[in-house]
This record gives structure tokens, C-alpha cells and sequence, in this order.
């Protein structure tokens, strides 16, 4: 027969019982009195604020603790006078920031629960550290909106940022399709894939070094990368297709032995009150158009598989759309 579980003798049993219970918690655990000045806190808090215990003691647990960030801000931060309210842990953790001894600051999901014990109200504070948790977050966002390859922007990201800019703009929007030339030439040689991993690699340098850190600069296909370029009209978009055309260049004497890169290069800009997505087929047109100039002026002159010189530094197409509002 089961004997039933005797609870340690009142009081200096079970306040040690309750101590190594809070010392055993794999959390954070702070303990604090009506006014939320800290009474009692476990090593775990230690550990994650940087504080001795003695430091720690009488302070107020609402001077260690900051509102998180906007887009990671739930809910209003907890204050120490505010009617404390029980919560099940996990379940209505408040995303915050605690502040540690060395200035640097630990995302934490804080859980209070009120505790009355003779009469007295006290509060009951765990502060789960996510770190790791966010460190995985932002990993695996960074995967699902990055090319592995490149390191640009992929196919995901780049229909986010264009559903983005169809609904709140800002206009207008430059829109450059970009075609790799013969990567199956690449693939089909003495280096096989790894020398068509590098020459995409290489459009990918040459395109970041083009255009602007707040540009979307993604690689939408196996050979083929999209530019959305915000506050780019016809003009602007026609000195970037210009600067794209001398970084090849350049790119391509600086590249010794390398393949010389050659893109088929479609450019476009929508103005006000006109869809982003008429301006990418309008670009996507014309650099499939450009493309076609390319392979049948290189069969013609060189066969097949030549590459000449000539060939490696286009860019700029014949002309530029701009896509208006039709009236």
C-alpha cells in the first residue's frame, strides 16, 4: 500500500524545501514583495542578469526589465503596482528585455503570479531566456527568404517585397530582369556545376556592388535574378541599367582566367497608380528579347559555344518601358 507523501514540518523545513525547489527551477526565479522590490532570487537569475544576489536584494524587479521591441512587443509591460493577475507558465509569457550588470540586454519571456503567504501579497516573477530561441527564429527566417547559393534575396522574399509595393508603394518602382548567358555552358565544361555555382555566385557579387542595400536583389531561378529598385523612374533606371553595364565590364578585365559574365538585361519603371507586376513583364519581355539578340548574334558570327569579347559586358537594353496609368 502507498504510504501518502509527508510534507516537510513548518516552518524551517519547508521554507529550505521551498528554496531548493526555486534553486532547482531551470528558469530564472525572483520573488518580490508588493511594492516589487526583489526579496529572494534563485542562481538562475544570477546567471542570466550578470548580479551578485546581494546586489539584487531589495532592488525593484521593474528597474531590471525594459518593453521589448515594437515588432516583437505582445503586450504593455507589466508594472510592479499593477493588480497581479495569475497566468499559466508558457501560456501568457510577456515578451521583455531584462538588463544585465554589463550593460548588454537578454530577450526573456516573463510570467508573474501572485502569492499570498500569512496574509502577505507577494509576486512570483520566471524569466525564460530566448536567446536561442530567437537566434533559431531569425536562422530560419534567413533560410526561407535567402538563396542558399548566392546569398541574395530568393524567389519568396523577392514576391513578398513586390506584393509589398503593389499594395503601399512607395513609387516608383524600377524593375530589372537579369538573365545569366550560358550557364549551360558552364555546367557542360571541365568544371561542371561548381564553375556554374561560382559564375552565379559572380553575377551575385557584381550585382550587390550595383545596387543599393535597401533594393530587393533576389535570384528568382536557376539563372535568372529580379531587381525592384524603390523611387527609380525611367531615368534612374536607365543610369542604373548603365552601371550595371560598367561593373560587368569591369568585372570581366579584373576576372583573369575566368569566364567572362554576359547577362541578358530587361529594364522597366511603373509609375503611381500602376501595378509593379505590369512593369516586371514588361522588363521580363525585354530581357528575353535581349536574350534572343544574344544567341542568335553569337551563332551566327562564332558558332555555338564561342564566346567573344564583345559579347561579355552587355547590359543596357535598347530601350526602357515606363508603365503609366492608363487614363
Amino acid at each position: 500500500m502507498n504510504q501518502p507523501i509527508a510534507l516537510p514540518p513548518e516552518p524551517v523545513e519547508l521554507d529550505v524545501f521551498a528554496r531548493a525547489l526555486i534553486e532547482a527551477a531551470p528558469d530564472a526565479v525572483v520573488v518580490t514583495d508588493m511594492n516589487g522590490r526583489i526579496l529572494l532570487l534563485n542562481l538562475q537569475a544570477e546567471l542570466l542578469l550578470g548580479y551578485e544576489r546581494e546586489e539584487l536584494t531589495g532592488r525593484l524587479l521593474e528597474s531590471l526589465i525594459q518593453a521589448a521591441p515594437p515588432e516583437r512587443a505582445a503586450a504593455p509591460a507589466p508594472m510592479a503596482d499593477d493588480p497581479p493577475r495569475r497566468r499559466r507558465v508558457g501560456s501568457y509569457a510577456i515578451e521583455l528585455v531584462a538588463c544585465c550588470r554589463d550593460g548588454s540586454t537578454v530577450p526573456v519571456a516573463m510570467t508573474l503570479a501572485p502569492l499570498r503567504v500569512d496574509g502577505r501579497p507577494y509576486t512570483i516573477a520566471v524569466l525564460r531566456d530566448l536567446t536561442e530561441q530567437h537566434q533559431r527564429e531569425e536562422h530560419l527566417l534567413y533560410i526561407s527568404t535567402h538563396d542558399a547559393l548566392t546569398g541574395l534575396a530568393n524567389r519568396n522574399a523577392f514576391d513578398l517585397a513586390l506584393a509589398h509595393l503593389e499594395s503601399h508603394g512607395p513609387h516608383p518602382v524600377g524593375v530589372v530582369m537579369i538573365d545569366v548567358d550560358d550557364l549551360k555552358l558552364a555546367n557542360d565544361g571541365e568544371g561542371g556545376h561548381a564553375a556554374g555555382d561560382a559564375l552565379l555566385q559572380r553575377v551575385a557579387m557584381v550585382l550587390r556592388t550595383t545596387f543599393r542595400a535597401t533594393d530587393t536583389v533576389a535570384r528568382i531561378g536557376g539563372d535568372e535574378f529580379a531587381v525592384l529598385a524603390t523611387g527609380r523612374d525611367v531615368a534612374a533606371i536607365d543610369v542604373l541599367a548603365a552601371r550595371l553595364q560598367e561593373a560587368i565590364a569591369a568585372h570581366n578585365r579584373d576576372g583573369g582566367s575566368a569566364r567572362p559574365l554576359s547577362l541578358s538585361v530587361g529594364v522597366a519603371s511603373s509609375e503611381l497608380g500602376t501595378p509593379v507586376s505590369v512593369a516586371l513583364r514588361h522588363a521580363d519581355a525585354r530581357m528575353y528579347s535581349m536574350k534572343r539578340e544574344h544567341h542568335g548574334g553569337r551563332q551566327g558570327r562564332h558558332g555555338a559555344s564561342a564566346l567573344a569579347a564583345a559579347d561579355t559586358t552587355r547590359a543596357t537594353p535598347p530601350e526602357t518601358a515606363v508603365v503609366k496609368k492608363q487614363a
